[in-house]
């Protein structure tokens, strides 16, 4: 009997090791901002109530706390605005993105050598974001390859996995983690990638949250942010998955990313 596309599929995922990309949310873990609107959960029904025997919560949380995508329309102005940055991209909402961009082969460009023997912050872990640039992704290409169309290039900073813990203790997971300049966002935009993602806070850095995500949103760029466990992926060759709650014109999304590995 010849084996159903389906049964083959099922066989491969199967097979696959699935990688958890994704930071635990909760009221005790950092929200967005750690120092800003803590995620809040509340009971709604317990086994004992007179609704019924089960268990429910209403939960309350920004809509870029945990791992999440921030859609277009976050930080992009629609052209009726007239708003400065404004762009065809600042009416898509998190219910209008294409699932076809959330999924593709992850290139994971590792940037930690931006954090060494960068300066200390006096309040912060570094003194500001170092940047990842375009001339560093133009050197990161001669040695691994071309980005290309569909590519999900994702960035490696260790920063969740170093400083992403219950409060507070949270607290230490600010915004001086490596982020990318709007001319290295450009650049991958050049070579046809859809979609950027970081281990760390945001896209954004620590003295310039704007520029980056103009630079992305603004043509289209969907950046999957608070990512983790990156350094368990090769440079090339997983396939990266992230699918958000479907929320009616949300600007961001939060969800499960996960990697597969053959």
């Amino acid at each position: 009997m010849v084996e159903s596309s389906g049964k083959q599929l099922l066989s491969l995922v199967k097979n696959a090791q699935i990688i958890d990309l994704s930071v635990l949310t909760g009221e005790n873990q950092p929200s967005s901002p750690p120092e800003g609107q803590r995620f809040g959960q509340f009971m709604m029904n317990h086994y004992t109530w007179p609704r019924g025997k089960f268990l429910e919560y209403v939960q309350v949380h920004d809509d870029h706390t945990g791992t999440h995508i921030d859609a277009p329309c976050h930080m992009i102005p629609t052209l009726e605005s007239g708003l400065e940055h404004a762009t065809g991209f600042g009416s898509v909402t998190i219910d209008q993105l294409s699932l076809e961009d959330m999924i593709g082969e992850a290139v994971v460009v590792d940037v930690r050598s931006l954090i060494t023997d960068y300066p200390k912050g006096k309040t912060t872990n570094l003194r500001e974001s170092p940047i990842i640039t375009r001339i560093f992704l133009e050197n990161w290409e001669k040695d691994n390859g071309p980005f290309s169309a569909g590519d999900i290039v994702l960035f490696r900073t260790d920063w969740s996995d170093t400083y992403f813990r219950p409060y507070p203790e949270g607290f230490q997971y600010d915004r001086s983690h490596p982020a990318p300049g709007a001319d290295a966002i450009e650049l991958l935009h050049e070579r046809g990638v859809r979609h950027i993602g970081i281990d760390a806070r945001g896209i954004g850095q620590m003295q310039d949250d704007y520029s980056p995500h103009w630079a992305a949103l603004g043509r289209g760029i969907l950046a999957t942010e608070n990512l983790t466990n990156l350094g368990k992926l090769p440079t090339r060759g997983a396939l990266f998955i992230f699918l958000p709650h479907k929320f009616e014109g949300a600007t961001g999304g939060m969800g499960r990313a996960i990697a597969l590995l053959a």
